[in-house]
C-alpha cells in the first residue's frame, strides 16, 4: 500500500527582497554565499552547491550565528555561557562570557545585541566588547533581528509575542497570539518572517503588522531557523526533517540539503502528515519500507537515519515510547529493504551485555552490587565504511553502597554480506573522553 507524504506548502506569496540586517538564528550566510548552520556541538558550512564541511567543533550548544562586516562569525553558546568569535579561517576567541546567550543581532554600527534567557534581558555589546543593558523585564527572549530602519524585533517565548524596540529603546508589542516564535528575519522591504515552532509554520508580517501564513506543514519536531541569501532566497532549516529548504523570491520550494537522503540520492526517509515513518524512493511518495511499527507517531520526526557510504545499509536511531533511545539496522537486498537483527532485541543484547559486564568487573565491584539497569541508550554514530558501524551505548545502574554507576561504551560492529554482525572491538570511554564528547 502506498502512502502519501505531505511536504511544505506555501500560500500568500510575495516578492522577497534582500535583507539589510544581519541574521542571527542557527543559520547565517557569509559574503561569499556560503551557508553556516549551528548543529549540536558543531558548525557546518555549505557551499552554494550544497557541499558540506565542518567549520568549527568543540562547542557545547551553539544556538545563534551572525557575521560582522569583517566576516567574523559570532556564535552564542548557551551551555558554555559564552559568545565566541571565529575569524574567517576558523580561529576561535571568547568575545563575552558569564551570560546565557540565545539569539543575537548586529546593528549597522557593529553593536551586538544578545538575548539572555536566564536573566530575561537583552544586552548590548560594542565592537570592543563593552557590555550594557538594552532591555529587561522580558519573559523569555529568544531570537532577535533588525529591520532596515534600525528597529529591533524580539521573539518572546513565554508571552507568545514579538516586541519591537526603536533605536531609542522604546518598546511596543508588534505581534501576539503566536505559539513559540523561535526564529526571526526581516527582508529589505521591512517584512518580518517568523518561524513558529508550536504551529509548525512560518508567518509573514508587513511593516504595519498585518499577518499572513507564508509556509505551513513544517515538521512537528525540532527547531526552525531562517536566513536570506544575497539573491533574496529564503533558507529554512527544519531539524525535525533533517533538511534545509530553499524558497526562491517567487516562492518555489526545493530541498537544499537533507540528512535523510541516501548518499546515492536514491532513497529518502520521510515522516508523513499522519506521523507515519518510512523509506521512499527519492523524488516520489512510493513507500518501499514502512517503519511505522517501529517508530511511534510522537517520535516520527525525531528519528535519525545514518546511511552507510554505499547506501545499501542504514541505521535508524529513534526513541521507543519515551523510555530510551534505541537503534535498528536495515539492508538492501535485491531492491528490497529488510530488517537486520538489532542490538536492542532480546536475542542479541547478550553479546553487548557480556561486553559491558567485562568492563564493569574491571572496576572491582562485587557482582551483587548491581541491582538493576535504570536506562540505556543505543545509537549508531557513524559508518566507518560500508560494512563497519560504530555503536554508542551507555547505561546507569544502581549500586548498593556506591550510588549510581554510569558506563559509556563504543562497540565496533562488523557486517557480513548477509547483514549479520559481530562485535570486533569494545571500548569503554574514559571520563576525559566523555567530557570531550559532551563538548
Amino acid at each position: 500500500m502506498k502512502r502519501i507524504f505531505i511536504g511544505l506548502t506555501v500560500t500568500g506569496l510575495a516578492t522577497i527582497l534582500v535583507p539589510v540586517s544581519a541574521q542571527a538564528g542557527g543559520l547565517a550566510f557569509d559574503a561569499s554565499g556560503n551557508l553556516f548552520e549551528a548543529s549540536v556541538s558543531e558548525i557546518f558550512k555549505f557551499t552554494p552547491d550544497g557541499t558540506k564541511s565542518t567549520f568549527a567543533t568543540g562547542l557545547k550548544e551553539p544556538l545563534g550565528l551572525t557575521f560582522d562586516t569583517k566576516e567574523n562569525l559570532f556564535v552564542s553558546d548557551v551551555s558554555s555561557k559564552s559568545i565566541y568569535k571565529l575569524t574567517p579561517d576558523g580561529k576561535k576567541s571568547t568575545f563575552a562570557t558569564g551570560i546565557s546567550p540565545y539569539g543575537m543581532a548586529l546593528d549597522d554600527k557593529g553593536n551586538l545585541f544578545v538575548s539572555d534567557y536566564s536573566s530575561e534581558t537583552i544586552f548590548k555589546f560594542t565592537p570592543e566588547g563593552t557590555k550594557s543593558t538594552f532591555a529587561s523585564g522580558l519573559k523569555n527572549p529568544v531570537c532577535l533581528t533588525f529591520d532596515g530602519a534600525g528597529n529591533l524585533f524580539v521573539a518572546d517565548k513565554d508571552s507568545h509575542s514579538i516586541f519591537k524596540f526603536t533605536p531609542a529603546g522604546v518598546k511596543s508589542t508588534f505581534a501576539s497570539g503566536l505559539g513559540w516564535p523561535i526564529s526571526l528575519i526581516c527582508d529589505g522591504a521591512g517584512n518580518l518572517f517568523v518561524a513558529d515552532h508550536d504551529k509548525h509554520s512560518i508567518f509573514k508580517f508587513t511593516p504595519g503588522g498585518t499577518q499572513s501564513t507564508f509556509a505551513s506543514g513544517l515538521s512537528t519536531y525540532g527547531v526552525y531557523n531562517l536566513a536570506f541569501d544575497d539573491k533574496g532566497n529564503l533558507f529554512v532549516s527544519d531539524e525535525g526533517s533533517q533538511s534545509i529548504f530553499k524558497f526562491t523570491p517567487d516562492g518555489t520550494k526545493s530541498t537544499f540539503v537533507s540528512g535523510r537522503v541516501s548518499p546515492d540520492k536514491q532513497w529518502d526517509y520521510q515522516c508523513s502528515g499522519d506521523e507515519r515513518a518510512g523509506i521512499v524512493k527519492a523524488g516520489t511518495t512510493e513507500v518501499v519500507l514502512d517503519l511505522s511499527e517501529d517508530v511511534l507517531p510522537d517520535w516520527c520526526n525525531g528519528a535519525e537515519v545514518v546511511w552507510a557510504p554505499d547506501s545499501k545499509r542504514f541505521a535508524l536511531n529513534y526513541q521507543a515510547g519515551g523510555r530510551y533511545n534505541t537503534t535498528a539496522a536495515y539492508q538492501l537486498r535485491d531492491d528490497k529493504w529488510v530488517a537486520l537483527r538489532s542490538p536492542e532485541t532480546d536475542e542479541t543484547t547478550k553479546p553487548l551485555e557480556r561486553a559491558q559486564s567485562v568492563q564493569l568487573r574491571k572496576m572491582h565491584l562485587p557482582k551483587n552490587t548491581y541491582r538493576r539497569r535504570i536506562w540505556d541508550t543505543w545509537k549508531v554514530r557513524k559508518w566507518t565504511d560500508a560494512n563497519t558501524a560504530i555503536l554508542y551505548a551507555d547505561s546507569q545502574r544502581s549500586v548498593s553502597d556506591k550510588g549510581d554507576l554510569e558506563a559509556h561504551f563504543l562497540f565496533t560492529l562488523k557486517f557480513d554480506a548477509d547483514g549479520n554482525w559481530k562485535i570486533v572491538k569494545t571500548h569503554q570511554m574514559s571520563e576525559k573522553e566523555i567530557e570531550k564528547d559532551e563538548e
